[in-house]
């Protein structure tokens, strides 16, 4: 398998924890050591809910890139996540693209090192890219389909030539998954580096991990070169970042009161709302790229059907899906992309609940009711599975749709996978419906994920309608052109029901208070950038 696995949940002492919630917090060791730290002025706590198997930036698909593996390395670009169109320069000072997109031509800057003491110039930048096309399921090698050449004519110029346009290629490489590592590094295999971890020219260091419990960084000194789109310049103010494991949501919220550690991932729904009334911060912070979707495998069964598809599609009710699944803190899905993607097209009436139009399309393609609500045509059932990474909040929203189109007649079978398992499926195509989404600021996500030239999630055949605009988008210049492109991709998406979209993440992240300056940035493989550069701690409230 690639080195990029998911992160299998640890769900160490649920049964204590259910039964036991104020011991759990109280008397956890590895919390109760960092009691006098994350009140310190310059060390900041954060409590995870989990942690990648990989700890390398460039390998890691889901969410390492984007939190703990953000500070230590530095990107050509940086994307904003307010705006994802401003793109800024960070490790390359400016760039050139000639008038295809065929041709990018950064202009590296002359004064940054790695925390090792070695320089930055182009040649490490051509071999880090050169490395990443190599290495089997790197989050960033598909960033380079279609890459003819990598060259550095001298060490502060690096030139990519791609044999068709690749207008998208910019943002790409804002993303951590293509933040620069050392020659060092380079040097290692990508099993080591998906232990030892990666020496990066950020503003941290890694200093320890200790798997599945602590990973600790350390202030880079002499650093000074962020991007423009941070506040200060220099060293980063903080001295120390703790990630702390926690993954019981009830736990992290504990630790978060009792001020053992500053910040929480995945704030539990029921406790978002009483947090936020004693004073403990929230944020919600909405994902760019995919709506967290289900991919249709149009090659086999019976979802090879369109109407089935459709069917499908209407009898989900969103809406009561956010409602019942996360407490309405996730966002009902109105298109194929997140609403803050660029190029994003709002499809609600697409993807609004109709239960009537899909019995309507069940009657026409031949499936009757049985004596069981569920329907059946030339003696099966119409049943269906769907894959997913098995997690608790994924279990509950499916069983939500699970009820819901039961009542248009679908036998939907839930399929939990763990570890290697969901992503062999995904890559094999042994799923009906396969839960999915993915992080890039940019509408050539849909090319990426589902073009028959890319990595075709909805197994179609070629010819198809799909590929034509997908590929077309990628090549044109013109802003006005490209968004009938992508338009037009996703309106066929939906119409021919390749994918059922059913909610846009939203991040919910609580503080205790004293954090102030946390920012994030463009999108990652798996979460929003964390950036926590600029951020400053104010005493704890009395």
């Amino acid at each position: 398998m690639p080195f990029n696995r998911i992160f299998q949940k640890n769900n160490f002492n649920r049964a204590l924890m259910m039964m036991l919630p104020i011991f759990a917090v109280a008397g956890n060791p590895a919390l109760a050591q960092n009691t006098t730290t994350a009140g310190h002025s310059n060390v900041l706590t954060i409590g995870l809910a989990e942690q990648s198997q990989c700890i390398d930036p460039q390998q890691d698909n889901y969410g390492y890139a984007a939190i703990e593996g953000r500070g230590l390395v530095d990107s050509l670009t940086d994307q904003s996540y307010e705006d994802p169109s401003k793109i800024s320069p960070w490790l390359a000072e400016s760039w050139e693209i000639n008038a295809d997109a065929t041709r990018y031509t950064f202009h590296i800057r002359k004064d940054v090192t790695f925390s090792d003491g070695s320089k930055l110039n182009a040649p490490v930048i051509k071999d880090n890219f050169d490395t990443i096309t190599k290495i089997p399921g790197a989050a960033g090698a598909s960033y380079f389909k279609g890459v003819k050449s990598i060259t550095a004519p001298d060490d502060h110029t690096l030139v990519i030539e791609f044999d068709s346009p690749n207008v998208p290629f910019l943002a790409a490489t804002s993303t951590g998954e293509l933040g620069i590592v050392a020659a060092a590094t380079l040097a290692k295999t990508p099993e080591q580096r998906c232990h030892e971890g990666v020496i990066g020219s950020g503003p941290f260091v890694l200093d320890s991990v200790k798997l599945n419990e602590k990973t600790e960084l350390v202030k880079r000194r002499g650093y000074d070169w962020p991007s423009s789109q941070r506040k200060h310049t220099g060293e980063a103010y903080l001295d120390r970042v703790i990630y702390r494991i926690i993954p019981e949501s009830t736990v992290r919220t504990g630790a978060l009161r009792s001020h053992q550690v500053n910040v929480i991932q995945d704030t539990g729904y029921d406790d978002a709302q009483p947090l936020a009334k004693e004073g403990f911060p929230l944020e919600k912070i909405e994902s760019l790229g995919t709506a967290v979707n289900l991919l249709i495998n149009t090659s086999r069964g019976i979802l090879a059907d369109e109407k089935v598809r459709q069917a499908f599609s209407k009898a989900i009710n969103r809406q009561e899906v956010v409602d019942l699944a996360f407490s309405g803190y996730k966002i009902p899905a109105t298109g194929v992309l997140t609403r803050k993607t660029p190029g994003y097209l709002d499809q609600s009436a697409l993807l609004a609940f109709d239960l009537n139009g899909a019995n309507t399309l069940l009657d026409q393609a031949g499936w009757k009711k049985g004596s069981d609500g569920i329907r059946v045509k030339n003696g099966k059932p119409l049943q269906i599975t769907v894959s997913f990474y098995a997690a608790p909040v994924n279990q509950a929203f499916l069983e939500v749709v699970q009820q819901q189109v039961r009542d248009a007649g679908f036998d939907l079978r839930l399929r939990p996978l763990t570890g290697g398992a969901y992503d062999e499926a995904l890559l094999a195509g042994d799923y009906d419906l396969h839960r999915w989404e993915w992080s890039l600021g940019d509408p050539d996500v849909l090319r990426q994920l589902y073009s028959t030239k890319a990595l075709n999630r909805f197994r179609l055949s070629t010819p198809n309608d799909l590929d034509g605009p997908l590929e077309a988008q990628r090549a044109t210049t013109d802003p006005a052109e490209r968004k009938k492109l992508t338009d037009e991709a996703q309106k066929i998406i939906l119409q021919r029901a390749y994918a059922v979209p059913v909610f846009f993440t939203q991040e919910l992240w609580s503080n205790d208070g004293t954090v102030r300056n946390l920012e994030w940035g463009g999108p990652g493989a798996g979460s929003t950038s964390q950036i926590l550069y600029d951020v400053t701690l104010s005493p704890a409230a009395s």
